[in-house]
């Protein structure tokens, strides 16, 4: 049971912290994407706006994220080298994985900021800090006890 809930809050904790980070790169992509002059203030307004209204984002974090960390829980266990990384390749794989089916099935990629390569590996990135928040969750228990 505490294996569960350890897992369903890093599931959760991670997801939110990849959607932040993934929400604030793509409205920074975005901004840049138009070569004009923006001020802070409404580079800020923007970015609050996404974070406020790409809900769904989150929504598919967090089911690409329980499915790479169920595999990657696997994994460890046959390659045991992997366990400290294995979560954050995860979860960047699990977002490269979410847009590579968003592209497939529209055609297009519906998160803007992540059209370019780098917008791409920006939200990979992402999903990376949201899986290294989610084996730092996850372990955390298990690490304290020893």
């Amino acid at each position: 049971m505490a294996v569960t809930l350890r897992f369903l809050m890093g599931l959760l904790a991670g997801g939110v912290a990849a959607y932040l980070l993934g929400s604030i790169l793509n409205s920074q992509f975005v901004i840049n994407a138009h070569s004009v002059p923006v001020s802070f203030g409404d580079r800020f307004n923007m970015t609050m706006f996404d974070i406020s209204n790409m809900v769904l984002y989150l929504a598919i974090i967090l089911v690409a994220f329980a499915i790479a960390f169920l595999i990657a829980a696997l994994l460890k266990r046959f390659l045991p080298k992997l366990s400290g990384i294995a979560y954050p390749i995860a979860g960047a794989a699990g977002i490269g994985v979410a847009l590579g089916l968003m592209y497939i099935m529209f055609q297009t990629v519906p998160i803007s900021g992540a059209r370019s390569a780098f917008g791409f590996l920006s939200q990979m990135l992402a999903g990376a800090v949201g899986g290294w928040v989610f084996g730092k969750i996850l372990t955390r228990d298990t690490a304290n006890r020893t």
